[in-house]
């Protein structure tokens, strides 16, 4: 009578053991998925946020651009009145350009984490605006070239009208529909285009 009772009591210990054994693995498997699931959603969340801010800092760019080819000019009337009228300009144009040099290094970091996610195709999206970056700077150096600002002593310009002409139409900003603004746009439409449904997708 004694070893049937301890034979129960055996058996029921071990259903005891099965089911927590059970239950734990149920709940590991449970945890497991949630955290997959987790994860997912933390990684979309992510890769929003990265797509979000590639477009944003893009966008900056873009009026940081514009804001290099303002053709308006407020120079220090004391540089002018001494003469140092076309250094003035040069200290203006440098601001401006560092400013865009900020904004591209900022967007650079991005354009890395974009390769890291979705590769090549995320990193290249970038590379009209860094070829419109590379014109402007290339257009302000003729610029100041053509005015003599790196000439020599008896070194020959070659400023003729014509040149000048072309070259304004990179340095300038007339209007939002001018050659190289629309260029810029563009450029950045390449940008939107590739992350653009990756914010709406959200």
């Amino acid at each position: 009578m004694n070893l049937c009772l301890t034979i129960s009591e055996i058996d029921w210990s071990l259903t005891k053991d099965a089911f927590s054994i059970l239950g734990t693995i149920g709940a590991l498997i449970i945890g497991t998925l949630g955290l997959t699931a987790w994860r997912r959603q933390l990684r979309g969340t992510s890769e929003y946020e990265l797509a979000k801010k590639a477009i944003f800092i893009a966008y900056e760019i873009q009026q940081a651009l514009q804001t290099v080819r303002n053709p308006m000019l407020h120079l220090s009337k004391e540089e002018v009145e001494a003469g140092r009228r076309l250094d003035e300009e040069q200290r203006i144009y440098n601001e401006r350009m560092n400013q865009l040099y900020e904004k591209w290094a900022e967007l650079q970091t991005i354009r890395l984490e974009t390769k890291v996610v979705w590769s090549d195709d995320a990193h290249n999206s970038f590379n009209e605006i860094q070829q419109r970056i590379g014109d402007l700077r290339g257009a302000i150096w003729l610029h100041f070239w053509m005015k003599g600002a790196y000439a020599g002593p008896g070194a020959v310009v070659d400023n003729n009208p014509e040149r000048v002409i072309e070259n304004d139409k990179v340095v300038y900003f007339v209007s939002d529909n001018d050659e190289f603004s629309t260029k810029i746009t563009e450029a950045i439409s390449k940008v939107e285009n590739f992350f653009g449904s990756k914010v709406r997708g959200k």
